[in-house]
């Protein structure tokens, strides 16, 4: 059985498989069973926009059908851009894609719906794929219904929280800090109030208690500490050890933008990511997937199964298409709401006329199809390397992916190499055949 894998597609042009290199199309359509994050949503014409949700990516439903034609047939939903046409914007997407007989993987009208895992069934065995969202899944997550209350539409999530811990005597500074701003009257009131539970001594809320508060905890040294939602983690997990029984090959795919030290575009993953992703190989995943930064992460060995923190991009394509562009859009970017599309594109792709952002860094153009030659229980590993040309001359060439050039494959493989050895994991790669290589390293 072949799977392949890729990162995030985002795209709104047309005609993609009579565009894009025929090795790379090939290379999808020769797998039982092929998988992307499509990172939008697909809103009827007469759906409404969610209030306050700045850049958003929605295209119109008949793009899908784009996805169709490449031969992917495993779609993540799960992401930081499912809700951004609301409730009813997640419904149109589950209609879509239930149009196109494809399963709304990491959707559902419910909750239950959302966490289940879903199916492939090939000629060559079965595919289960599990998938949760960790950005902005505390805003989209679906609920189940009860109490006469119907379920609501949403994400599979797993949330998350993180604490700044910091030295006693920076503490000590926060909470006089808190004290003469009148923050902590405000929370300790509040607390009272709405019967929360209070932090223990060595922890406060500064901010607002009801709109943003950052949380502090008095430690030893500096660290930004992750922690998981045990409700999520454990359904998730649930539900990885059900798929692992019912299908030969088990997927667990996270969206996640979350990096070490909250930076989005860190090369280290949250260390909450780390401890889901092992969690899931314990449960009986044969591969754990993310994407959402748009970058490649590191590569980590555990068990003997491989983790893949983040694939990068597949397809990036901002400046040409038709996506679907709200007026607050325009707004979030300081611009008029009567503006066009290729004002929005220019001001996020240039910067006093020199490429910026996405386009202005060569590793959002590095991308990577996982092929997965799976027989009778023991996988090998190919790699297609990807250039998405996001520094292209040819803005309608940006965000569409070629086959890397030795060089640049040279480059992509060299990272990755460094990027997985605080992994203890060592990368080789066969240009010729494509074949990749896991190790673990022993440092001792």
């Amino acid at each position: 059985m072949k799977i392949t894998l890729t990162g995030d597609s985002l795209f709104s042009s047309r005609n993609l498989n009579k565009r894009i290199e025929k090795n790379i199309c090939s290379f999808l359509q020769e797998s039982d069973a092929v998988f992307t994050n499509a990172e939008f949503c697909t809103p009827k014409n007469q759906t409404a926009p969610a209030a306050g949700r700045g850049y958003v990516t929605a295209v119109r439903e008949n793009r899908l059908d784009e996805l169709k034609k490449l031969g992917f047939n495993l779609v993540n939903f799960a992401n930081n851009h499912t809700g951004d046409f609301g409730v009813q914007g997640i419904m149109d997407t589950i209609h879509a894609a239930e149009a196109r007989d494809l399963d709304s993987i990491g959707l559902g009208r419910s909750l239950d719906e959302a966490n289940q895992p879903r199916f492939l069934d090939t000629e060559s065995g079965r595919v289960a794929v599990v998938a949760a969202s960790a950005t902005r899944s505390e805003i989209f997550l679906a609920s189940n219904g009860g109490n006469g209350v119907p379920a609501r539409p949403g994400l599979n999530p797993l949330r998350w929280e993180q604490i700044y811990v910091v030295p006693a005597a920076d503490f000590d500074n926060l909470k006089k800090i808190n004290n003469r701003l009148g923050l902590s009257e405000s929370i300790d009131v509040g607390t009272e109030i709405e019967r929360w539970e209070p932090l223990p001594a060595d922890e406060i809320y500064v901010g607002s208690m009801y709109q943003d508060k950052i949380h502090f905890k008095k430690g030893k040294d500096y660290q930004v500490r992750t922690t998981l939602n045990l409700a999520d983690a454990a359904a998730l997990i649930k539900q990885v050890r059900d798929a692992k029984n019912r299908a030969n090959f088990t997927i667990f795919s996270l969206h996640t933008h979350e990096g070490l030290n909250e930076n989005w575009y860190a090369d280290k993953p949250a260390d909450f990511v780390r401890e889901i992703a092992r969690q899931a190989i314990d449960a009986g995943a044969d591969v754990v997937i993310g994407h959402g930064a748009h970058f490649l992460r590191g590569i980590e060995l555990y068990h003997g199964k491989p983790i893949f923190y983040n694939l990068g991009s597949f397809l990036m394509e901002f400046e040409a298409g038709e996506s679907i562009i709200p007026p607050e859009m325009y707004e979030a970017y300081q611009l008029p709401d009567s503006s066009l599309p290729f004002v929005l594109h220019r001001k996020r792709a240039y910067n006093n006329g020199k490429l910026a952002g996405f386009n202005s860094k060569r590793i959002f153009s590095a991308g990577l199809a996982l092929q997965i030659d799976f027989v009778d229980g023991k996988a090998e590993y190919r790699l297609l390397p990807l250039d998405l040309q996001m520094d292209a001359p040819d803005s309608l060439k940006r965000g569409i992916p070629k086959i890397a050039s030795k060089d640049f494959t040279a480059k992509t493989i060299q990272r990755m190499q460094m990027l997985s050895n605080s992994f203890e994991t060592k990368v080789s790669f066969e240009y010729k055949t494509g074949k990749l290589k896991l190790e673990k390293i022993n440092f001792c």
